[in-house]
């Protein structure tokens, strides 16, 4: 069960997530391997509350409460994720083979964790329990639209010490549905990950150094051109090609200490180094010969490297136990970035802040906890940060929980001066820009009946974010061309955005069946500010798109086999896209539902482990599109990727 998972993310103290003043939403190890997720990316695509976007280039997106990638904190352990493109983190670039259980928190966790945690944190924990002898386990997983991946782990204590060593290779070979073309709607892609992870004990102590590695190449073969060639008197035509080649390299590095001062006093902190490189390489090949020549041209060569030191310390104290806890620290992140997409080639910024967070139980089943962060912007002025959160115990039965949060987020490096050009992309970065600042309203209500055979949890919850000055990559359409064929985008700031919605779910559990099913319904509405002419045109009304979950999953406990059923459907929705004459253009996109099957049997002691499934039942590849011009008149829009059709899979598991 979920809820008696212990769960850290800006508590005050560690708690169950059933007893936390906020709510959390864990996924845990089990849920990961029923679904065979290989990254985050595979693994959010079946969230009830999370929207995945695809690009071919970019990677994957993410989508929460309404409001995009930029806007959600991403963490492995409490350190942020850094090399965001887009505003994005690419999700398939975090494996998952290494993670135990992946913690949600919706809403604004500024206090906590500062900047880009408006929307909600992501909190991924990675496998550390010790072990008292010799583990290792083995996973290969193969995939019929040409996915080949391999990954092992070992884990070796000596006396007071854990050390643990991962390595793993992902291949992606492409896809398209034109099994003739060569530049693919989908790109090859292959990856290289690595992490060692070693910890020491001693009395009060706890000691924990980590270090990831991960290497990714994606090739972008673009289509074939012919050249004549004059030599020796005679006419030679040669096929040519550019390939674009894309390497990106994260190495990060995080040391912490866990220091128990005393039974009610913890000391936690950490230090960490995280550096990201990505490099461009666009190649000529000629086709007849396979010679490859750097192509010539601007920005066909580029490397930009993103680096970033993060420290963090704070103190856990259960003052009162039952009564009044709270903890206090401090948060400061170092960023500089380099390369030729950089105004000046070079920029940094730092952002430091203290913050402080209590909670108090004047009463049984009443918990308060107001939280506060102050903080000091390199570039921007950031405000005094707050957050109020309560949580009320009706009975055994019922959970009432309520909460109010600001958000500030200041630009990235990347948002103000970074300019990405390549044959489907063209992303202006804006000097101009201001920080958002948000408020954010969210209450919900719980229910756990007691019952006898059945194990069964209910909610219904609902939220309101109210965001100035936000952020948005607009696509930029020249009057006359389609809908965002050009690829052109800019940084932009929105007057005003506001998101709402509410969400209602279900879990049962009856012997070996288990049950996850629910709704979400939420609402975009946006006020342009960069003309009269875009106030004018601007939403009066939310736009509404529903989104359906429904998980299923059977047990046959003496064979050791489960069955899994997975359903996302995605409603209609819009977006907003702006033309290069400051017109509002909305765009709709069709409903689309993703629908996955699968298997999965232990045998000899659950040391093998073999699953196999469909994904993406009905064969989705892409969405279609309509637009809207601000006059009214409909035209046909684009298409957005979804993914890659109908796969069979199989994965196979070895424990030691």
């Amino acid at each position: 069960n979920e809820l008696n998972e212990v769960v850290v993310t800006g508590q005050t103290m560690p708690v169950q997530a059933r007893d936390a003043v906020q709510s959390i939403r864990v996924i845990d190890a089990r849920h990961i391997e029923e679904q065979a997720a290989v990254n985050l990316r595979d693994l959010l695509s079946n969230d009830l509350s999370i929207r995945v976007s695809e690009d071919a280039i970019l990677g994957s997106g993410i989508n929460l409460q309404g409001l995009g990638g930029s806007k959600v904190k991403i963490l492995i352990d409490g350190v942020p994720v850094i090399g965001r493109l887009d505003g994005e983190i690419d999700l398939s670039q975090i494996n998952l083979n290494d993670i135990e259980r992946v913690e949600i928190v919706e809403g604004p966790m500024s206090v906590p964790y500062g900047t880009d945690a408006v929307a909600g944190t992501l909190n991924l924990i990675t496998k550390k329990k010790a072990t008292s002898r010799v583990k290792a386990k083995l996973n290969a997983y193969y995939e019929t639209a040409g996915r080949y991946n391999v990954d092992g782990t070992i884990s070796i204590p000596i006396r007071k010490t854990q050390t643990r060593l991962s390595l793993g290779r992902n291949f992606f070979g492409g896809y398209d549905p034109d099994p003739g073309k060569r530049n693919l709607q989908w790109n090859p892609k292959e990856q290289y990950m690595a992490s060692l992870d070693v910890q020491h004990r001693f009395t009060r102590l706890l000691l924990r150094y980590r270090s990831d590695f991960f290497d990714e190449e994606i090739r972008n073969l673009g289509d074939v051109n012919y050249e004549t060639v004059f030599e020796d008197s005679v006419n030679y035509t040669h096929a040519i090609a550019k390939d674009d080649y894309y390497f990106t390299r994260r190495f990060n590095n995080t040391l912490s200490a866990h220091y128990y001062v005393a039974d009610d006093i913890k000391v936690r902190a950490f230090l960490a180094y995280n550096d990201y490189r990505r490099e461009k390489n666009t190649l000529r090949k000629d086709l007849t010969s396979g010679e490859e020549t750097p192509a010539s041209g601007d920005d066909l060569q580029d490397t930009t490297r993103f680096s970033s030191l993060s420290s963090r310390l704070f103190f856990q104290h259960d003052w009162k136990p039952g009564l009044l806890n709270y903890q206090f620290g401090y948060d400061v992140n170092y960023e500089e970035n380099r390369g030729q997409r950089l105004a000046g080639d070079y920029q940094n910024i730092t952002d430091a802040a203290l913050f402080t967070i209590w909670e108090y139980q004047p009463f049984l089943g009443l918990k308060v906890q107001p939280g506060l962060r102050y903080a000091y912007n390199s570039r921007f002025e950031a405000p005094l940060i707050s957050s109020l959160a309560l949580r009320y115990a009706v009975d055994s039965l019922w959970v009432l929980r309520a909460s109010y949060g600001q958000g500030f987020r200041a630009p990235s490096l990347k948002e103000l001066y970074f300019l990405f050009v390549d044959e489907n992309h063209n992303i202006l970065g804006n000097e101009d820009l201001k920080a958002e600042t948000s408020n954010n309203f969210q209450a919900g209500v719980h229910y756990t009946p007691l019952l006898t055979d059945v194990s069964i949890e209910a909610g219904l919850s609902g939220f309101f974010n109210d965001i100035r000055n936000e952020i948005r990559l607009m696509s930029v359409i020249a009057p006359g061309t389609d809908n965002d064929s050009r690829g052109l985008f800019r940084n932009a700031n929105i007057a005003r955005s506001q998101t709402t919605g509410g969400r209602l779910s279900l879990k049962a559990q009856y012997k070996g069946w288990r049950l996850e099913t629910g709704l979400n319904a939420i609402g975009v509405r946006n006020n342009l500010a960069f003309s009269e002419e875009a106030r004018q045109v601007s939403q009066n009304n939310f736009n509404f798109y529903p989104q359906l979950q429904l998980n299923l999953h059977y047990t046959w406990k003496r064979p050791g086999l489960t069955a899994s059923f997975f359903l996302n459907h995605i409603g209609r929705r819009s977006d907003l896209i702006l033309n290069t004459e400051d017109k509002l253009v909305t765009t709709t996109f069709s409903p689309y539902t993703i629908h996955d099957v699968n298997l999965k049997k232990n045998f000899w002691s659950d040391r093998i482990s073999l699953s196999l499934g469909v994904k993406n039942l009905w064969d989705v590849t892409q969405v279609n599109s309509t637009r809207v011009e601000a006059g009214g008149a409909h035209s046909p829009g684009g298409s957005l990727l979804v993914g890659y059709g109908r796969t069979w899979f199989t994965r196979l598991q070895f424990n030691f």
